[in-house]
């Protein structure tokens, strides 16, 4: 483990959240991830882990002992008869993607950064698309978890299954996931068509087209009219020639992207013009196949900000017909695109996708004062239709707006209780949106709070 480095900064990946621990400490090994929590323990100093720092809020801040996990990485074991796949916490995505991909194995669905940690996109309820697919967590099959009292615990579905269940999304509350098992299925193709529809065609047959494939996604730019869809579908066809080409293209696009928003920072409501004609005609159909993870992921070389809420699946279309009304409203527009997602319902207490078919609506904007107004313009329209903030994207919820959108959330703070009582995993953020640890005597005399109101909190925070 390297010496402690007290005072020095950490920041996220988008630089938009930082703080300074009174330690910040890179273990490579288990028995350091355990020494370092038993002597924060004794010494009751607060303890918070982050991986590579994709969350573009302050989840993993902290004035006490920072665990960067980015050196305690690797894939440890592969049981493709079995199907299973173990690895470190720290280990990305991408490298799990690859080492996967060399065994002739496959995840069967990640998000799009794959410079995301195993642990950090599994503790935040990362997730890619498809109705089949629920969120990253879904695929955990047994994770090894370092507790407040400086024990190893090894969870499954058959041991400790409602503590199993709460650590799988977890917020980094209930203690340092150290290794991860997680499911893996032969590796496969995926042939990617992309097409252009009227929006306003989608969304009247929302759940038709959520069905249509086996992954799906739009992407819509809120003051034009039509939408590009995307349809991902298994395929036994070799990688065709220009995969790589069409892959970057997307790259490309962020950098245009990018490039639009520190030209339009002035105004947003010029980007637009920037962005090109505001009424662009239908696009060609394009078709290309590629390996799995290439196609979910792909390289994202610029910084930005982004906001996303999981929403019942009916309530979708609605949510976005008002969130254009009032986009168009303001007048003001980020250069990329709203991106709609759909995915399972999952069982994790604190997943965003818990209990119901999900659709997830992400809004990026370039990291300017001017692109974050939006997202404050954006939040309360997803929160009216039942939107739960995805929890490593910016958002302003609180334990009040939050606790009443979980059916499950007291399960999520007796088991808190019952492995953390001190709060050794606690922070400023989490109080925030978790509320403080109370003891299990104590909270039977509290209430969880009636549905909060629409517009709670009229302002979201530049990176939190």
């Amino acid at each position: 483990m390297t010496a402690p480095q007290p005072g020095r900064r950490w920041q996220t990946w988008s630089g938009t959240v930082g703080c300074r621990p009174a330690q910040l400490l890179a273990p490579t090994t288990e028995d350091a991830v355990v020494a370092v929590v038993r002597a924060a323990g004794e010494r009751g100093i607060p303890v918070r882990a982050a991986g590579s720092g994709h969350s573009f809020n302050a989840l993993a801040c902290t004035d006490g002992v920072l665990l960067d996990l980015s050196r305690y990485r690797g894939v440890l074991a592969v049981n493709a008869a079995a199907g299973e796949v173990t690895v470190r916490g720290g280990t990305t995505l991408r490298e799990l993607a690859e080492v996967l991909d060399r065994r002739g194995l496959a995840l069967a669905n990640i998000g799009t950064l794959a410079e995301q940690s195993v642990a950090g996109a599994i503790s935040t309820g990362n997730h890619g698309s498809g109705l089949a697919h629920a969120p990253l967590s879904a695929q955990v099959i047994r994770l090894r978890l370092v507790t407040a009292d400086g024990r190893v615990r090894t969870l499954d579905a058959d041991h400790e299954p409602e503590v199993f269940r709460c650590a799988r999304t977890a917020l980094g509350t209930l203690g340092v996931l150290s290794t991860v098992t997680l499911r893996c299925v032969p590796q496969f193709n995926l042939r990617v068509s992309t097409r252009s529809e009227p929006l306003d065609t989608v969304l009247d047959g929302f759940t038709d087209w959520a069905a249509e494939a086996d992954h799906v996604a739009f992407s819509w730019l809120p003051w034009q009219n039509r939408a590009g869809l995307r349809a991902l579908r298994v395929t036994d066809a070799p990688r065709t020639r220009d995969a790589v080409r069409r892959r970057y293209a997307t790259t490309l696009d962020e950098v245009r992207c990018g490039l639009i928003g520190l030209a339009g920072r002035a105004d947003a409501r010029a980007v637009p013009w920037l962005k090109g004609r505001r009424l662009l005609p239908a696009r060609p159909a394009v078709e290309y196949v590629d390996a799995s993870h290439r196609v979910f992921t792909f390289p994202q070389p610029v910084k930005f900000l982004a906001l996303e809420h999981a929403l019942p699946l009916e309530a979708t279309p609605d949510a976005l017909r008002a969130l254009r009304r009032t986009l168009r409203r303001t007048g003001a527009y980020s250069p990329y695109s709203v991106l709609v997602r759909v995915g399972a319902g999952d069982d994790s207490p604190l997943s965003p996708a818990y209990g119901r078919r999900t659709g997830y609506v992400n809004l990026t904007v370039p990291r300017t004062a001017g692109q974050v107004e939006l997202l404050r313009a954006i939040e309360p329209v997803l929160r009216d239709h039942g939107g739960r903030p995805h929890w490593g994207k910016a958002h302003t919820a609180t334990v009040e707006v939050l606790a009443p959108r979980y059916p499950e959330w007291e399960l999520f703070q007796r088991i808190r209780a019952e492995l953390d009582p001190d709060g050794l995993f606690a922070s400023d953020y989490t109080d925030r949106v978790l509320g403080p640890v109370q003891p299990n005597e104590a909270r039977a005399a509290v209430t969880v709070p009636a549905q909060a109101g629409p517009h709670e909190t009229a302002a979201v925070e530049d990176g939190g």
